[in-house]
């Protein structure tokens, strides 16, 4: 297949994918009532990071890495989440107002219902096991792939014939099949669940067995890779429902749809291998700026109420005072935590710094050219790690001048 072909299929495949999302869109502001803002915000959140999200990450590796499965897949879980987007507001306006659902309406329903599970094939297990070529570890992975594919195709077909798709009656009532077959296509759907969730642990599993036999710029990659799903779990831990006000709640599950857009970004970065270098860096702010807010913000929101409270009349003065120390407080505390941070995350930053301090240090006291020219070639060597390094220092004008500084002219 030619390249030009190749990169229109990629941006096919993510104007479909968008497509669904905009038929979405004009199918809720046609028919669900009553439309409010809740629902709107909703869709979009769930259309821009389950789907949208998916899918660009698709179309950047597809466009670069043409050769790459990875992004192929990725664009083919964009889609598998966005295919019932069109009709879904038609079937939930439908069972609200309970009227009866018309074929097209329960064929998406046990679709939708049960749709998350290729999705997650394609977007996570098939990736996972591909990780960071684009080729499995060896041929007997294949089985695993087989075995992925078929569960989720177990689990769809199985879930969509069985009694009741995971519990909801509504939207079986056409596909529950009569006498014995109806508890067959039941086993079906249970052991494409089983299939699903072992092929999820296989292939977590080749990750950590290729991350523990990687070297040089797949072990970063795969470090990356790494960094993503912790920010995956991170974010889904923030999520998880618990006895939290509502505004709260709402900001955690926003940390919770950007953790989901963790794994596709990090195996994009790996697989286009762009600023690949840069992760302990990348950790070491987050880390910081994290601790930072934590420490400000915490102690911010404690004082506040009891100095608005002993300036009675004068809350906006209270108000404005705390910021101000809280503002002024940032610098010196990012400064602090980045120090302690960076001698956990960002060992070699750390280390480079403290060099070229006690360097500083020892130029104070050296007025010898040729051995602040030796020290100086050494402070870089050991810093920036280069291939090669030299020094070039402009001749004096005169031999007097030579004598002065140390410096010796070469004929």
């Amino acid at each position: 297949m030619r390249p030009r072909t190749k990169a229109a299929l990629a941006w096919t495949l993510w104007l479909v994918t968008f497509g669904c999302c905009a038929a979405g869109l004009a199918v809720t502001l046609a028919v669900y009532r009553p439309l409010t803002v809740g629902v709107l915000v909703g869709g979009a959140v769930y259309a821009f990071f389950f789907v949208l999200g998916f899918a660009t990450v698709g179309l950047v590796v597809a466009r670069r890495r043409p050769g790459n499965p990875i992004g192929w897949l990725y664009g083919a879980a964009g889609l598998a989440w966005a295919y019932t987007l069109p009709v879904e507001p038609w079937l939930d306006q439908l069972i609200r107002e309970h009227r009866p659902l018309p074929l097209v309406a329960q064929v998406v329903a046990a679709a939708g219902t049960l749709g998350w599970a290729p999705a997650i094939a394609l977007g996570v297990t098939l990736p996972a096991l591909l990780l960071p070529d684009g080729r499995l570890r060896s041929r007997r992975w294949r089985v695993v792939v087989v075995a992925a594919v078929t569960g989720a195709l177990a689990l769809l077909v199985g879930g969509s014939l069985a009694p009741g798709v995971l519990g909801d009656p509504t939207s079986a009532s056409l596909f529950e099949l009569a006498g014995s077959v109806g508890p067959i296509a039941g086993v079906v759907e249970s052991i494409g669940v089983g299939l699903h969730f072992a092929c999820l642990i296989a292939a977590a599993l080749s990750v950590v067995l290729r991350f523990r036999g990687s070297r040089g710029v797949e072990r970063q990659q795969l470090r990356w890779v790494t960094a993503g799903a912790a920010g995956a779990v991170i974010g889904l831990l923030l999520a998880a429902p618990g006895g939290r006000s509502d505004a709260v709640a709402r900001a955690l599950i926003v940390f919770g749809y950007l953790g989901i857009l963790c794994p596709p970004v990090a195996v994009a970065v790996a697989v286009l291998r762009y600023r690949l270098w840069d992760l302990d860096q990348l950790v070491s702010r987050t880390v910081t700026y994290a601790l930072v807010t934590g420490l400000l913000a915490v102690p911010y929101l404690l004082i506040l109420p009891a100095a608005a409270r002993l300036a009675a009349g004068s809350g906006n003065l209270a108000v404005a005072a705390a910021t101000l120390v809280a503002a002024a407080a940032f610098a010196p505390v990012r400064r602090l935590v980045q120090d302690r941070v960076d001698r956990r995350f960002n060992r070699r930053r750390y280390d480079a710094a403290r060099t070229v301090e006690a360097f500083a240090a020892r130029l104070r006291d050296h007025v010898d050219l040729d051995t602040l020219s030796a020290e100086l070639l050494a402070v870089v060597d050991h810093t920036m790690q280069p291939t090669n390094a030299s020094l070039w220092l402009r001749p004096p004008a005169s031999p007097l001048d030579a004598e002065r500084t140390g410096v010796r002219q070469e004929s």
